[in-house]
This record gives C-alpha cells, sequence and structure tokens, in this order.
C-alpha cells in the first residue's frame, strides 16, 4: 500500500481533463501528469535499479519537472532531497555528498556547478537533466528517461515509518542537517495543512514564486489532490507575479515576507486586476508590522500567517485572516507582532531551559510533538538526541503566549543578546528600527563588548536620499526602547544579504559586522 501514491492517482483519475501544472514553457492536465509521473517512477525502480529509501535530489527551479519528480518519487517509494537553487556550489555539493544522493534531477543551469564538483560524488550514479547539462558527460536526457517507463499505476508499497523527504535546514548556525521526514509524517502535514490554513476546490489556482524546495512547495500536494492548479515560476518579481495572477486568475499564494515587502511597495500593481487573489500565506521569518499595514492596504485581508519548520513543518502556529485586522471599534490592531495560535493536531509549548512549562506571560522555548515530526537528522545522532528530547522536538525559538493562547515569537534562542546582564531580543529593536519611515530593512546583532559582555549592534538599509543618520536613529529608539536595549553601534548598508530561503543572512552579518572593534562604516552611538 502506498497511501501518498493512492491520493495522487485519485486525483489524476478524477480530474483528469483539467489542467493540473502549468510554467512558463507549458501545460499539463491531471491525466497526463500521471501518465508522466508513473512513466519515471517505473522507470527509476525497473529500467535503473533504484530501490525504496534511496535518496533522490531535485536541483530545479520551479518548473513542471520538478513536480513530477516529487510526484515519482513517492510512488517508487524513493526519499527527495529538495536542493534549494539559490545554493552554491559547495552547498550543492555537501547535501549531495551528505544524503548519499544516488540520483539527481537538474538542468543547464546548474551546468558549471555540477561540472566543478561531480568527480566527488561517489554515490551520484544517476544524473538526469531536463534539458542539457554542458560539460558533464554522463547526464542522461528527460525524455529518454520517461520513455522507459510505462505510464500505467505505478506504486511501491510503502509503511508510515518509510522515509519520504530528507530537507536540508538553511544552516544560518552551521552546516545544513539534513532533517528526516517519514511517509507517515507527510501524511499527517497534509491533513493538518487542509484542516488549519484552507480547503483548495478545483477553481483554485496556487501561484508558487518561493522555491518549491522551500515552503511553497509543501502546498503542492494539498492542491494538486484537490483538483486545483499549481502555477509555477522559476523567479520572482513583483511584474511577473501580477502579471501570472491576472492571466490565470490566481486564487492562492506563498511567500516569505521579504516578498510581500516588495508586492506591497511596488508601483506595477496599478497595471493588473488582482481581483481574484484571495489568499497569501507567509513565513519563514517575522513580518515587520509596518510592511504588514502597508501590505493589508494594498491587497485586504487575505493574509495567513503561518510557522513551522524543517524539522515540524508547517503549520504548528497560524494566523488567520481576520487576526489581522484592527478591532472594529477602537481601530487597534491588538495582533500586532503575534505569530499565531497552535494549529489542530499539533501539540506546542512553552519551556525553560530544565525544559518545565513557563507561566503565561513568560518567555521559553517552543517545543512541539506531534505526527508530523522528524524522525531525526541524517547521520547526525548528538544533533538528533539534543533536538528530540522527551517527545517534543525543541526548535530554538523563543515566544510567549498570553491569556488568549497567541503566541508571539520574540527571537531565536542563540541570536538573543545579553548587554550588562540584561537579555535583548533582536527582533524587539527590530520591530521599533522597521516603524521609522526611512528604514527600508534592518537585521540587529549582538558583538562581543569589554564592559558590557555584549552590545547591540544594527544594520540598516534607508530609502535613498532620505538622509537618515545615527542621531536620528538613536532619538528614535530612545523613545520605544530602554536604554540598554538601544543599538550602541549602527551601520548603514546598500542592502543585507540573504540565505537562498530569502531570509536575512544574520551569519553572514556577524561574520562581517560582529567583532570587538567596529569597522570603518559603523557609526558609534553610545550616547
Amino acid at each position: 500500500m502506498n497511501r501518498l501514491a493512492d491520493l495522487i492517482s485519485q486525483a489524476g483519475a478524477q480530474f483528469a481533463a483539467r489542467e493540473a501544472l502549468a510554467d512558463p514553457r507549458t501545460r499539463m492536465t491531471f491525466a497526463e501528469a500521471e501518465a508522466d509521473s508513473n512513466r519515471l517512477a517505473s522507470a527509476l525502480v525497473r529500467a535503473f535499479g533504484l530501490s525504496k529509501g534511496e535518496r533522490i535530489a531535485i536541483l530545479l527551479p520551479n518548473c513542471i519537472e520538478f513536480v513530477l519528480t516529487d510526484f515519482a518519487l513517492i510512488k517508487a517509494g524513493l526519499i527527495r532531497v529538495p536542493v534549494n537553487p539559490r545554493y552554491t556550489a559547495a552547498e550543492i555539493e555537501f547535501i549531495l555528498d551528505h544524503s548519499g544522493a544516488a540520483a539527481l534531477v537538474t538542468c543547464a543551469s546548474f551546468a558549471e556547478s555540477l561540472a566543478h564538483i561531480r568527480g566527488r560524488l561517489g554515490a551520484l550514479r544517476i544524473l538526469v537533466t531536463i534539458d542539457s547539462l554542458p560539460g558533464v558527460t554522463d547526464a542522461l536526457n528527460w525524455k529518454d528517461v520517461l520513455a522507459q517507463g510505462d505510464p500505467a499505476t505505478f506504486a511501491v508499497d510503502t509503511a508510515s515509518s518509510d522515509g519520504y523527504m530528507l530537507g536540508y535546514t538553511s544552516g544560518t548556525t552551521g552546516r545544513p542537517k539534513g532533517a528526516l521526514s517519514t511517509v507517515g509524517a507527510r501524511w499527517a502535514t497534509l491533513f493538518i495543512t487542509f484542516a488549519n490554513e484552507f480547503i483548495a476546490t478545483p477553481d483554485d489556482v496556487m501561484l508558487h514564486v518561493a522555491s518549491l524546495a522551500h515552503g511553497s512547495g509543501t502546498k503542492v500536494l494539498p492542491i494538486y489532490v484537490r483538483g486545483a492548479k499549481n502555477l509555477l515560476l522559476p523567479k520572482f518579481s513583483p511584474f511577473d507575479f501580477f502579471q501570472a495572477v491576472a492571466r490565470d486568475r490566481v486564487t492562492v499564494s506563498w511567500m516569505v515576507p521579504t516578498m510581500v515587502a516588495m508586492l506591497a511597495d511596488s508601483p506595477e500593481r496599478s497595471r493588473f486586476d488582482f481581483g481574484s487573489l484571495s489568499t497569501i500565506m507567509y513565513a519563514g521569518a517575522p513580518m515587520p508590522e509596518p510592511v504588514m499595514q502597508r501590505a493589508l492596504a494594498a491587497f485586504g485581508p487575505v493574509f495567513i500567517q503561518i510557522y513551522g519548520l524543517t524539522e515540524a513543518p508547517q503549520p504548528d502556529l497560524i494566523l488567520s485572516k481576520q487576526e489581522h485586522l484592527p478591532d472594529p471599534a477602537s481601530g487597534r490592531n491588538a495582533r500586532a507582532g503575534v505569530t499565531g495560535r497552535v494549529a489542530m493536531g499539533v501539540q506546542l509549548k512553552l519551556v525553560d531551559g530544565a525544559g518545565q512549562p513557563v507561566k503565561q506571560g513568560e518567555i521559553g522555548e517552543i517545543v512541539i510533538a506531534g505526527d508530523h515530526v522528524m524522525a531525526g537528522y541524517w547521520n547526525d545522532p548528538a544533533a538528533t538526541a539534543e533536538t528530540l528530547r522527551d517527545g517534543w522536538c525543541h526548535t530554538g525559538d523563543l515566544a510567549r503566549m498570553d491569556r488568549e493562547g497567541f503566541y508571539t515569537i520574540v527571537d531565536r534562542k542563540k541570536e538573543m543578546i545579553i548587554s550588562g546582564g540584561y537579555n535583548v531580543y533582536p527582533r524587539e529593536v527590530e520591530e521599533v528600527l522597521y516603524s521609522h519611515p526611512a528604514v527600508v530593512e534592518c537585521a540587529v546583532i549582538g558583538a562581543p563588548d569589554p564592559v558590557w559582555g555584549e552590545t547591540v549592534c544594527a544594520l540598516i538599509v534607508v530609502k535613498p536620499g532620505a538622509g537618515l543618520d545615527a542621531a536620528a536613529i538613536s532619538a528614535h529608539c530612545a523613545r520605544a526602547l530602554a536604554s540598554y536595549k538601544k543599538p550602541r553601534r549602527i551601520t548603514f548598508l546598500d542592502a543585507l544579504p540573504k540565505t537562498a530561503n530569502g531570509k536575512i543572512d544574520k551569519k553572514a552579518l556577524r561574520a562581517a559586522y560582529a567583532s570587538p572593534t567596529p569597522a570603518a562604516t559603523t557609526v558609534d552611538a553610545m550616547q
């Protein structure tokens, strides 16, 4: 029995003539997607001899072949290893080597990287490209591989405990770790999604602009099995987003907060009709409140905030559309900065350093339990034992809960700054910085200090021509923050570095700016 494969094939039969998948190159019906995913699954097993449980990597931009490969791996009982297309050659090599991937499905965009590392990937015996792969001599063509398969229904029996996906963390604090999700965990996540976010109908169209290797990819299956369309864009831009929404009457999308900000601030909005867009899910990083207010003004009450992580896939916390809106009587948004309530089907609590529950209103670490939680980290028993303790997944995220059951994440446990014996949560300082109208983007980090232990450093991007200086920032913060929370070092940058998943890369910022000696571009704001 293969429950996930059965769901895919049922959709293929029930919605056969409807359009299922679309990208800028082609469009495909449910019947065609069913046939091609069967062809690939059967070819991988019968023609190429891959066995249940082997790891197969996908290194592709958003495209139809990504989804077909995903479905084929489910049917073949193979473990998918999604690789973010923004990763460097070194990061790609690490994931392929660490996972022991037996096969890779990729395209010409990554030819240079793969030509450089191919000789060092001893476990990789099958390389499939959807187009060409210059410089790589052993690559097989996608169409030739499919030709060796059979379009008839194909499924390898799987158990709930069998591996489904090896998802690598973003590595913001060190080397990425491979979180192994099981078939049972994917099944649980699917139905937690249905219970909490939305249930698609055949009239829905989901636009994927964030990488399918990240959070957006978790929504493909819930959309597909309900007979709705997955529309795939290989890269994000406001123009391409609005054009796709208008053309295909898109109803739902998933993105990170930086994308929401770009859409809210884009002049392209006035050129297109985006009235069909009823749901935008966002996750991956905190949403600055000023950005959220601009987004609500631009799009209306369409936003759902979801929280999750690779080790315990979203949604774990969820903030509904209605909960984003201000109180009709007072006009005040009491949920500003709130992350959400616990999703149905998820167990979640806050604990102190000893693992004991904290009192209401106190800050504690989020720990999560449920059938959707990972089985452990691939080939890393020490990290697994540190994260999975007494049946709970320790997230490293710090939060508080109010009397109504709303959780507010205050920061990452490892990013908390201790200055003069006081705890400073960078997100709190960032929210104040974002409230200044001239601040476009910011990040707060800690740096060693001989007097205070650590000092608060702010890295800021300002609007062109705003003329903002350190004195103005310091005065602005003084009106909202205790003196020990104020940034003591302020650095103005043209842009902040991002991780492959679109988050601000604090690891890179700490490496560049968190030194005992301020950089030449840093202003001392000790007053």
